[in-house]
């Protein structure tokens, strides 16, 4: 990505109430006060503004410039990467709330404000060095231009959401974009379980290495309803690729987990081939990888209700906690948990389908 792109981020975020040679005054005042705030010994006042004032034209003008000796020039007026970030950090919380001010008396800032928050954090972890690429600090503008490319390409994208663990997972067509959001057309139940959900994940492909969360809202155009998304975060791993299908229990069925030392009283929260996730208003004290036997209720597994399982770890849930296993059921157990969990997708989905305006 090049580095006109890089930046195109806070340029995008401009609008006609904020006046950009006042913003920019305003901007070299907030840099000063974060700076002799810090520093006992600043340089002189106009030395600093000859510094400050190309990083502002870098950030939010159509100006030319070299941003590494913009950077370079700031982070020498400092003893470490900390002090540079305080240093932005003190800046940016002045300058946001100036930012947000503007948009006092108008309608519809907020769509503004939020992108413009993000593109602060990721400029500072950046130009603090803990990012080694400024394409990061961009995520949201790269990924944006990733799907424009796709869109020329009239090539579909992965979306996935789950609906009571029943992973709904359907191809979606691009069909426009532009500088803070994408618009697609995606399958009813995928957008019914995103408008659910909040939110829709894109799955990774040749164009962006991971998977991706984006926020969701119905829009209509030309008289058909599809989905504007926005606010794009990047998962560093795969956490919504699983191997089978996990199903939700219509009711909370009590669960009895058998420790040498201890039982546990549960109710089942989800369960798949190869595992579980039980809770419980209490804390019990069983160590990561301990063997148990889970005993099933009969509308699951039928007759054999015990099955051999090893708890993977624990977390805080709902006033309570919940225990995740993983469990290792024999052929005949496998076969009754198979018949359940496809009994229950399909009732689940028979549910979304329902759900369907």
């Amino acid at each position: 990505m090049s580095k006109k792109a890089a930046i195109n981020v806070f340029k995008t975020l401009i609008h006609p109430q904020l006046d950009m040679q006042a913003f920019r005054i305003f901007f070299i005042k907030a840099a000063w006060k974060a700076y002799t705030d810090a520093e006992s010994s600043p340089i002189t006042q106009s030395r600093f503004q000859t510094l400050i004032g190309p990083l502002f034209d870098w950030l939010f003008l159509e100006k030319k410039g070299n941003n590494t000796t913009v950077l370079s020039d700031i982070r020498d007026l400092f003893q470490n990467s900390e002090a540079v970030e305080r240093f932005f950090s003190d800046t940016f919380y002045i300058v946001l709330n100036h930012y947000i001010k503007s948009f006092y008396g108008t309608i519809g800032g907020w769509n503004k404000i939020i992108p413009f928050a993000t593109a602060i954090e990721r400029f500072i972890a950046y130009v603090s060095n803990r990012l080694d690429d400024e394409s990061f600090f961009l995520f949201e503008d790269a990924l944006i231009n990733a799907l424009e490319t796709l869109r020329q390409r009239s090539e579909n994208i992965t979306v996935l959401n789950t609906y009571h663990g029943v992973p709904i997972q359907y191809p979606a067509q691009i069909l426009h974009t532009d500088t803070q959001s994408v618009i697609l057309r995606v399958h009813p139940l995928q957008e019914t379980a995103a408008l659910l959900q909040n939110g829709i994940y894109l799955l990774k492909n040749d164009q962006f290495i991971h998977d991706v969360y984006a926020s969701v809202n119905p829009v209509l155009i030309q008289g058909e309803r599809v989905l504007e998304l926005k606010r794009f975060d990047e998962l560093e791993t795969s956490l919504f690729h699983r191997q089978s299908i996990r199903v939700q229990p219509p009711t909370a069925f009590g669960l009895t987990v058998q420790h040498i030392s201890l039982t546990l009283h549960c109710y089942l929260y989800d369960i798949s081939i190869g595992g579980i996730a039980v809770t419980s208003k209490h804390v019990y004290a069983l160590s990561p990888f301990s063997e148990v036997i889970l005993l099933f209720p009969p509308e699951i597994i039928g007759q054999s209700p015990e099955v051999k399982g090893q708890l993977v770890y624990k977390s805080s849930y709902e006033g309570g906690y919940k225990y995740h296993f993983k469990i290792e059921p024999n052929l005949q157990q496998e076969g009754e948990l198979g018949k359940y969990i496809a009994k229950r997708e399909q009732e689940l989905i028979k549910k979304l389908r329902e759900e369907i305006i």
